[in-house]
């Protein structure tokens, strides 16, 4: 039995509850919070099955049932009773079941294994595995329950950070079998200390040459060793020359993200229309219509309207108590309203350059890493996300705007990077989709555009001939039309640069950043009042 604890404008109440969180959810809409996935015991994997014998009897069983409830309800009579009983009999069983001290040194070895940091874990694998062992029939607990308890109160409290990829069951299986068998294999045997000391001696011998010739590469595309620093300076002095080449070509490469750096944190200029949401990025402009947020303070008030009670209450007392009803005398200026603090979601639509121009000395690795860094940001202060991306001879949607963030992350380790530069068909893709959701919102959603280019166009748009660059300017100033907070992060590198991005960032009416220069502090980068 718990409590329920209700604390509202300095009314509080206590009542006994006993309750149970249940809850589902599809991973595509977004993720919840650590803490909060932590107060669900266990978890488990709903899949649709994908055996059609199966799903045929799934169907049959349901038109089944339609026919005739009744009947249908009396054919699974003994088996529900049957049910029942077992689990009124694994219920009282529950109190007798025993679970070694071993054991239990056994669940904290593989939470603390699997980096678990709740002690929640603990209890629920705890309560888990004797309940197992209840429905089994057996009054103590076998390492299998552990086994078996482990794999639906692990997963969920695992992850560290928003974009980890989760473990496979296959490999959470052969952790937890590995601790198993150490366990019983070190039940009671003290360490060898011979042992101990050679192998420590072992560790203290230098590698052999080879091993290190044979190290994995540094992050330089697909070759074996990092270039010299010759042919650093040769890459430098005709980083230019190899931008147009690579442009040109159409050889197709994927490049992992480079690790991502603390980056500045982005928020918008004004205070935002539209209602509350769980965003945390820009702050609602406060309005006695809008009654959603948190109450932080009263001010007086002429309207009856949200009234903060207990401010009203104060401001009364020296009223007194009416004589005949002996209730508080409120008077119209003793009224109290509500002063709320809200935020509203974001939807920041990030348009990525793919092309050949970005192969050059890992460019792409940076703009990828950076790209993941503000998704980070992006899952902390709770936004939508949408990614559109161009190379060859178009732009895509590679994207549809989504709470789940993890869906970019993996839409943008897949991107590969080659051909040219159709800048202008991107910057007409994002004009669509900027218009599109403005016309399909209800309410109004701020946006946030985040452009990551060199500005070096060189496709035309599609079925035209015209001249790539001139589209460009005229597609970037029909974009700045629609007055979106706009962000160009400047890709190109280099001791000499063309500019191509700070031009193209005025078109746009955009704040201008290097790339280098998101990453080089802490501080907030405010975007802005754009004026259209």
């Amino acid at each position: 039995m718990g409590v329920n604890t209700i604390q509202r404008e300095g009314i509080t109440l206590k009542h006994d509850a006993k309750f149970m969180l249940i809850g589902t959810m599809n991973p595509e809409e977004g993720d919840l919070r650590p803490q909060l996935l932590d107060r669900f015991g266990l978890m488990v994997d709903v899949q649709a099955p994908r055996d059609p014998r199966q799903r045929c009897e799934v169907v049959r069983q349901r038109i089944t049932f339609e026919r005739d409830p009744a009947l249908f309800q009396q054919a699974w009579q003994q088996s529900s009773t049957l049910l029942t009983q077992q689990v009124v009999a694994a219920q009282e069983r529950l109190t007798k079941v025993i679970l070694k001290d071993e054991l239990l040194l056994l669940i904290s070895t593989i939470c603390t294994e699997m980096h678990v940091d709740s002690l929640r874990a603990d209890i629920t694998l705890y309560k888990t595995a004797t309940a197992l062992a209840a429905w089994e029939g057996r009054l103590q607990v076998a390492p299998a329950d552990i086994k078996q308890a482990a794999q639906w109160v692990l997963p969920h409290r695992k992850r560290k950070k928003p974009f980890e990829s989760p473990q496979s069951k296959q490999q959470t299986e052969e952790m937890l079998e590995e601790l198993i068998n150490n366990h019983n294999n070190n039940d009671n045997s003290p360490p060898d200390k011979n042992n101990m000391d050679q192998q420590e001696q072992e560790q203290q011998q230098p590698q052999p040459q080879e091993q290190n010739d044979n190290r994995e590469g540094t992050g330089y595309g697909s070759s074996e060793s990092a270039p010299s620093s010759s042919s650093n300076n040769q890459d430098k002095n005709t980083d230019n020359d190899n931008d147009d080449r690579n442009g040109e070509g159409n050889q197709m490469e994927t490049f992992k993200a480079s690790k991502p750096e603390q980056i500045k944190r982005i928020k918008l200029a004004k205070k935002q229309q539209g209602q509350p949401g769980t965003g945390r990025r820009n702050t609602v402009t406060n309005s006695q219509q809008n009654k959603q947020g948190h109450y932080v303070r009263s001010v007086p008030t002429d309207k009856p309207q949200d009234i903060a009670l207990d401010a009203t209450l104060r401001a009364a007392a020296v009223n007194g108590l009416d004589p005949d009803t002996g209730a508080t005398i409120i008077k119209p200026e003793n009224w109290r309203r509500k002063v709320r603090h809200a935020t509203t979601d974001t939807l920041i639509l990030f348009v990525v350059d793919a092309s050949g121009s970005m192969s050059a000395r890992q460019r792409m690795e940076t703009v990828k890493g950076a790209v993941l860094a503000l998704l980070t940001d992006a899952y902390q202060q709770r936004d939508s996300v949408g990614v559109i991306a161009f190379r060859g001879l178009k732009a895509e949607v590679l994207l549809e705007p989504t709470r789940s963030v993890e869906l970019a992350e993996q839409q943008l380790k897949r991107l590969p990077t080659g051909g040219r530069t159709p800048l202008a068909h991107a910057l007409v893709v994002a004009h669509e989709a900027v218009h599109r959701l403005g016309r399909h919102q209800t309410e109004q959603q701020p946006m946030l555009l985040i452009v990551l280019s060199d500005g070096k166009a060189n496709v035309p748009l599609p079925d035209t001939s015209g001249d790539a660059w001139a589209q460009t300017e005229q597609a970037a100033a029909q974009l700045a039309d629609l007055a979106i907070p706009t962000l160009f992060l400047d890709t190109e590198t280099g001791m000499v640069r063309v500019g191509r991005g700070k031009e193209l960032a005025q078109r746009l009416n955009a704040d201008y950043l290097l790339l280098d220069d998101l990453s080089a502090d802490g501080l907030v980068h405010t975007i802005r009042e754009v004026v259209g």
